[in-house]
């Protein structure tokens, strides 16, 4: 069994009109879960100054399991 937590957290989330954003990632091979995107923020901006990275979680935030492993 793989990890579902994404449709199960969008699930709660509908009632109140919210969902997750996924992004969109291309060269992703078929059959890999999908992986939420950690949304971050740029400190000073301005001229010169580095732009915000986006990060990809690696584990599912909910419960745990590595993308790509089964679930317990």
């Amino acid at each position: 069994m793989t990890c579902t937590c994404i449709e199960t957290v969008n699930e709660q989330l509908a009632t109140r009109n919210t969902r997750l954003t996924l992004p969109i990632v291309f060269g992703r091979k078929p059959g890999e879960p999908e992986r939420l995107m950690i949304v971050t923020e740029q400190i000073e901006t301005g001229r010169g100054k580095a732009k915000a990275l986006g990060m990809f979680a690696s584990h599912c935030p909910f419960c745990g399991v590595a993308y790509g492993e089964s679930a317990a």
